[in-house]
């Protein structure tokens, strides 16, 4: 069978029934040959997918720069770049970008003085700060960046941050490719990084937003603990006292790191042709900055062989969480680590709803799967049991642990693994159906395994994994000295 668009959309239903199993990578030859790849001088990768179903395109801007590549000092300083995602550049958002310049100078100048303040000039230098970006903010044209898209009909308008990656995307009409470039290309190579420090204040919220629930808390000092060496450790958020000293000095330099164009890929699908696109391209993206793409991170984590325990005494919902680590999203056992997760506790399918929420009834709810909180390195299979009303924190433990140990004696059924295999390829194949969605999963594996096309290894790497391999897997995760336990319990229980 060629695969085709339309014929891609029917897909997801087919893998829902037995059918399922028939479905090869060579069904998604015709896709894959489809995909157009170039790169600028400055190293900047470009796929291309044409789909003319609708006169719309998505893209995805992929910088492979998360909370990992953080250091102690600019934790939180990645997500920065997302909250300046949309604040314009030296060409938009601005009534004179020279004027504001200089005002910017000013502000940094005022915030460095705010900083090596003593206790008696600190107020002085605060009232000097704020009156900096007061002037500064009057070059501003607030929110001009997304109005000028929306009133060109772009939807989706969002940029995320992860331990991972940083990215960008939004969809536009079809003929609305070279504004799209244009902008693009000009917070690509023209960053102004405007109101940081009233953005600096927002993720400070953020933070005390995470904090003000129980957890929060809880999630914040699992991570934390979790890892002991690797900066999978750090999060994504910030630390505190990081966030209140973190400059738009300390962005530019990490932009100057890891804004190059050998470590970012942009993928475009939908209705657009590779010669336009090559065509915007130059023109717009050629002075992204070149440089290498920096070296990955080299800690790694030391085997765990003793269990790390969080405990948090609140009168909130009493939840465990239990994290196992595993492998990246390279290893050759990543997908049967993924298939162990989702047989454990894929939605009201899973072992651990069946056995928690519906025969014990200790738990209102049960989830997990692995990828927390990343893929790039060795992350984490991660489990959550909310008590119910009349249990306790330890009776989800127990039978947590109960179905781990059954898993790792007996191992899957060969059924549980085709139902498991089956979801799998029904969610895969749904993801493929949106444009933008694609192009995330397209820049992703590239910018990941240097190479788009592992995506269409999917359906041959989730039928490659054998009841075997699970069983291996969960024995090499499910032990004791492995795992890290949070849990919140009432005081007093």
């Amino acid at each position: 069978m060629r695969l085709t668009d339309p014929v891609l959309r029917s897909l997801g239903a087919l893998v829902l029934c037995a059918a399922a199993a028939a479905v090869s990578r060579a069904d998604f030859e015709e896709l894959e040959a489809r995909v157009e790849r170039f790169t600028l001088p400055n190293g900047l990768t470009f796929l291309v997918l044409e789909r003319t179903d609708a006169p719309v395109f998505s893209f995805r801007t992929y910088v492979d720069a998360g909370g990992v590549d953080e250091v102690p000092g600019i934790t939180g300083i990645a997500h920065m770049f997302e909250h300046m995602a949309f604040k314009g550049t030296a060409t938009v958002g601005v009534t004179d970008a020279v004027a504001e310049a200089r005002a910017l100078d000013l502000v940094d100048a005022a915030w460095d003085a705010v900083a090596a303040a003593d206790s008696t000039e600190l107020e002085a230098m605060q009232s000097e700060f704020r009156a900096a970006q007061e002037a500064a903010g009057a070059f501003v044209k607030s929110n001009d960046f997304t109005k000028i898209l929306e009133e060109e009909g772009a939807v989706g308008l969002n940029a995320s941050t992860s331990t991972d990656a940083t990215q960008y995307y939004y969809s536009l009409p079809s003929n609305r490719l070279e504004l799209w470039a244009r902008l693009e290309g000009d917070r690509l190579t023209q960053p102004v990084l405007r109101e940081f420090y009233k953005e600096r204040d927002v993720v400070q919220e953020e933070r005390r937003f995470g904090e003000s629930s129980a957890v929060g808390r809880l999630i914040y000092a699992f991570i934390n603990s979790a890892y002991q060496a690797h900066p999978y450790g750090i999060g994504v958020i910030g630390f505190k006292s990081d966030l209140q000293q973190i400059t738009r000095r300390d962005a530019f330099e990490f932009f100057d790191k890891y804004y190059v164009g050998s470590n970012m890929t942009i993928a475009l699908v939908g209705d657009v042709r590779v010669d336009e696109v090559r065509r915007v391209a130059e023109k717009y993206f050629s002075d992204v900055p070149s440089g290498p793409k920096p070296a990955p991170i080299r800690t790694v984590e030391p085997r765990h062989e003793a269990e790390i325990r969080v405990t948090l005494e609140d009168p909130a919902q009493p939840v465990v969480f239990l994290g196992y680590h595993a492998v990246e999203r390279e290893h050759p056992d990543y997908r049967a680590y993924e298939l162990l997760g989702d047989m454990l506790a894929l939605g009201r399918t899973g072992r651990l709803y069946e056995r928690l929420v519906k025969q014990d009834k200790i738990a209102s709810d049960v989830g997990g799967g692995i990828g927390f909180p990343g893929q790039k390195y060795p992350s984490m299979l991660i489990f959550q049991g909310i008590v119910a009303k009349d249990s306790e924190p330890d009776q989800i433990e127990a039978a947590f642990y109960d179905e781990f140990e059954r898993m790792v004696e007996q191992g899957p059924t060969e059924e549980e693994l085709r139902k498991v295999k089956t979801q799998n390829k029904a969610a895969f194949i749904r993801s493929l159906r949106g444009n933008t969605g694609l192009a995330g999963q397209l820049a992703q594996n590239e910018e990941l395994f240097g190479d788009y096309r592992r995506l269409f290894d999917f359906l041959d790497d989730i039928e490659r994994v054998t009841v075997d391999d699970i069983r291996r897997v969960a024995g090499e995760a499910l032990r004791p000295g492995n795992r890290v336990v949070g849990v919140i319990r009432r005081p007093n229980s």
